[in-house]
């Protein structure tokens, strides 16, 4: 017995896309089913993004304020402006921002304690909606954070009467943190060294009050005297040194 193929036609114009064909053997007819029955739509793909990091500084001392600049796009031109936020990373901290209309945003960089080793910045934009846009990051970039320069502002008081003298330092630094350590006082009498004290800062929050204190006993009453104060210096706080004169 013989089978008869017949001739397969195309009985119905695509509108939507491609079709499937099927052949009937023998029975001579033919059916057109639309793809859409047998074939998954496939998504678009999101929109590329591009994100750029720039520092105002790449070294900046212990308490200064500094700014990162991240810039976020498309990276096709005409396409519509990313939505979504960039998280910012340096120094074991995370900070947040929502992308404006402009695509720019800026971070004021945390509090980051003085060390040799750059720190590394690095900017993330979240879409979002990731079928809408997709995820980019910029190239990581360093900030050096070198130790504040800090000021000793000393003053003594001679009272001769009980032969004390009793001085101060106050230790301030340049961008308004508190310094923290050690005074070593010195005392000279007539050019000569009679005494020396060392004592800790109070630590007070109040940078105005940070100051050390020390009593300075058994003075003669007369004579040309000169207290010197040095800071000692901390991680964070470099070296300071000032003087106070009394002459009676």
């Amino acid at each position: 017995m013989e089978t008869n193929v017949t001739a397969t036609r195309l009985t119905k114009r695509a509108s939507a896309g491609a079709f499937v064909l099927a052949a009937t053997l023998g029975l001579g007819t033919t059916s057109v089913l639309p793809a859409h029955s047998a074939v998954s739509a496939v998504a678009a793909a999101p929109s590329g993004t591009t994100t750029t990091l720039a520092l105002k500084s790449a070294t900046i001392a212990y308490g200064d304020t500094s700014k990162a600049i991240v810039t976020v796009d498309t990276a096709t031109s005409g396409d519509p402006k990313p939505v979504g936020k960039v998280e910012l990373e340096v120094g074991g901290q995370t900070l947040v921002a929502g992308v404006p209309n402009g695509g720019r945003v800026e971070f004021d960089l945390p509090l980051l304690a003085a060390s040799t080793t750059p720190y590394a910045v690095t900017a993330t934009f979240i879409p979002t909606d990731p079928a809408a846009f997709s995820q980019s990051t910029a190239p990581p970039a360093s900030v050096t954070v070198t130790k504040d320069a800090t000021t000793s502002r000393v003053t003594a008081r001679h009272r001769v009467v009980r032969r004390l003298i009793i001085a101060k330092n106050l230790v301030t630094s340049a961008n308004g943190q508190v310094p923290t350590g050690e005074v070593k006082f010195v005392l000279r009498r007539n050019g000569v060294k009679i005494a020396t004290s060392i004592v800790g800062l109070d630590g007070s929050r109040d940078a105005s009050r940070n100051f050390a204190r020390t009593k300075f006993r058994n003075v003669p009453k007369r004579g040309s005297y000169k207290v010197v104060g040095k800071y000692r210096g901390s991680a964070n706080f470099r070296v300071s040194r000032g003087s106070f004169r009394i002459i009676h």
